[in-house]
């Protein structure tokens, strides 16, 4: 266990593996870095709640302005999503708050599981939005009713499940722009796009932790451009 940092794979992703008494030198380093680590992440999931919540409000704002259902479902997929991020959030900070204690890593499971169905419905749901019940839709159901449901930490199966609903959001919102040329309609591509390259980053992050900031960045920068185009809708200059 020589030289394990807090950047190793095996510790981030075990680490009471390898914190035993958190007294030593190595331990205490250890605790220090995963606590920077952890703090991090539940930091940048606080803030995308937020923003989350935000996306939610003024697509529901939107949707009595102009009663178009795709914005409900935006409003809907969002409250998961802010959900979502919070019991994620939460649960990172007390594991954080009791001192990385062994007894309390169960909660990162539970968050991050939560989390992950949270997004799948909210996802699921703007997918729903866009083939408005197509055989692409039924066919996609089927294929996610199939998977399991439970999931302990984060892992490639379950971010390669979100991939797939993002990059084919993303795939409908950049053929919408090529027709309507649009800035509302980039500010939509340019959020999908980003948040599948969040979750691609998050799929490296599983075997790379170096790709965890990069990841929360890239959702941030996802949410923003929603919320971006979403301001304009409801305040047009």
């Amino acid at each position: 266990m020589k030289g394990r940092g807090v950047f190793d794979v095996r510790v981030v992703h075990n680490p009471e593996k390898y914190l035993k008494s958190g007294k030593d030198e190595r331990d205490l380093k250890l605790l220090v870095g995963l606590s920077w680590f952890f703090g991090f992440g539940s930091m940048m999931e606080f803030i995308a709640c937020v923003i989350a919540i935000a996306v939610a409000y003024q697509a529901m704002k939107a949707y009595k302005l102009s009663k178009e259902k795709t914005l409900l479902y935006l409003n809907l997929s969002f409250v998961l999503i802010g959900a979502g991020l919070l019991v994620d959030a939460l649960s990172s900070l007390i594991v954080l708050l009791a001192g990385l204690h062994r007894g309390f890593f169960y909660l990162f499971g539970v968050g991050y599981t939560i989390n992950f169905l949270a997004q799948l419905f909210a996802y699921g749901l703007l997918v729903y939005a866009y083939v408005h019940q197509t055989r692409n839709l039924t066919a996609a159901t089927e294929a996610l009713a199939a998977v399991p449901i439970v999931f302990f930490e984060r892992n490639a199966v379950t971010e390669l499940i979100l991939i797939f609903l993002l990059v084919y959001i993303a795939i409908q919102t950049s053929i919408n722009y090529s027709i309507n040329k649009n800035t509302n309609s980039m500010l939509v591509f340019g959020a999908f796009a980003s948040l599948s390259i969040a979750h691609v980053f998050f799929l490296l992050y599983t075997v790379k932790p170096l790709f965890y900031p990069f990841a929360h960045i890239a959702q941030l920068f996802g949410f923003l451009l929603l919320l971006a185009m979403l301001l304009r809708v409801n305040h047009p200059s």
